[in-house]
């Protein structure tokens, strides 16, 4: 196994910032197992055994971990072939890729990506699959062609319920099923709010907009810093005690009275 490149940038990073100490562990034990594509098994019990073979970790820590990094954008999972498969989504952007081939098959629109629930456990996402561009090399960008197109096929579905400035100066729509995976994930945080700020940040820091490839991954990078901190002030207690409803709920309401106006 080649050695592998981690750049003093990851300090910095927003996504790295928003894991847990064993989301980050997991995320660089991976990058030296991971082949010369950035690719790996998917399966929860090889990655335990090939990342943590000293350690007492179970296939359910792996499970969820895996979950979070793809949640942030850092890993695709997906399956080909019948069987799971992982992506790191940037490899090509920080690594040197020596062989011609992978050992094991990258995603393609023949694949599907798979997703985590509330547990952990890996489930297969709906009208999920991808066109490839052929004009990208597959050492390069097949993991950020794919999520790009998967962006765009996905918010064109549905009316947004709000938009964020891109640094093309357009704006990047949010929808409510978007809105509704992140209340999932972040139960303690007001997730409209937060994007309302998003909004007005990227409007006010021109230079500091993302592309809509990155519009996801600073997404969930905000919004797991203000969960990390406790979420938003008073907001899961003002609910509880105003609504015995769920919080889906809430937020498919919050969603369709902010893009009723």
């Amino acid at each position: 196994m080649p050695n592998r490149i981690i750049k003093e940038s990851i300090c910095r990073s927003e996504e790295i910032d928003s894991l847990s100490w064993f989301e980050e562990v997991l995320f660089y034990r991976l990058i030296v197992t991971c082949d010369d594509f950035g690719r790996y098994d998917g399966r929860a019990k090889i990655i335990k055994g090939s990342c943590f073979p000293l350690k007492d970790i179970t296939e359910k820590d792996i499970d969820k971990a895996l979950g979070r990094l793809s949640a942030v954008g850092l890993v695709r999972v997906y399956e080909a072939q019948g069987r799971p498969y992982l992506q790191l989504v940037t490899w090509a952007d920080h690594q040197r890729i020596r062989n011609q081939k992978s050992k094991y098959p990258g995603f393609s629109e023949d694949c599907e990506l798979l997703t985590f629930d509330s547990k952990g456990q890996q489930i297969k996402t709906s009208d999920n699959k991808c066109v490839r561009n052929p004009i990208q090399s597959e050492s390069k960008s097949e993991s950020e062609t794919n999520t790009n197109i998967c962006s765009e096929q996905t918010v064109a579905a549905e009316p947004s319920v709000i938009g964020i400035m891109m640094n093309t100066g357009e704006e990047y729509p949010i929808t409510q099923s978007y809105v509704l995976e992140l209340a999932e994930l972040y139960p303690a945080v007001d997730i409209m709010q937060e994007l309302r700020a998003m909004k007005g940040w990227c409007d006010a820091n021109p230079r500091k907009r993302k592309t809509a490839g990155g519009m996801k991954r600073f997404i969930n990078a905000w919004i797991s810093k203000v969960q990390n901190r406790g979420g938003t002030p008073g907001y899961a207690q003002s609910y509880n005690q105003a609504t015995g409803g769920s919080k889906v709920e809430q937020f498919a309401q919050g969603a369709r009275e902010w893009a009723n106006g």
